[in-house]
């Protein structure tokens, strides 16, 4: 079977969200279940799914600080 870059490059994506919402929800004391969604609906995610950006060389940690750094400026606003 033969995988395009494109589609390891989403593979990639894919589990660093993974990853990212493990992160936030253990830091938050969440179940995964719950952050996945509002994970996936924020701009942090939608930089990370933008293959322009190369946000997602990023490691989760980075990526958990960035969503952090978005939800505290909603919620400032």
């Amino acid at each position: 079977m033969d995988v395009s870059m494109e589609d390891r490059i989403h593979m990639s994506v894919d589990l660093l969200v993974a990853m990212t919402v493990e992160e936030i929800a253990e830091k938050e004391k969440r179940e995964p279940s719950d952050v996945f969604p509002e994970f996936l609906g924020s701009r942090t995610a939608s930089m990370l799914y933008d293959e322009d950006t190369k946000f997602w060389w990023n490691g989760p940690s980075h990526i958990a600080e960035v969503y952090e750094k978005e939800k505290k400026a909603l919620e400032q606003a």
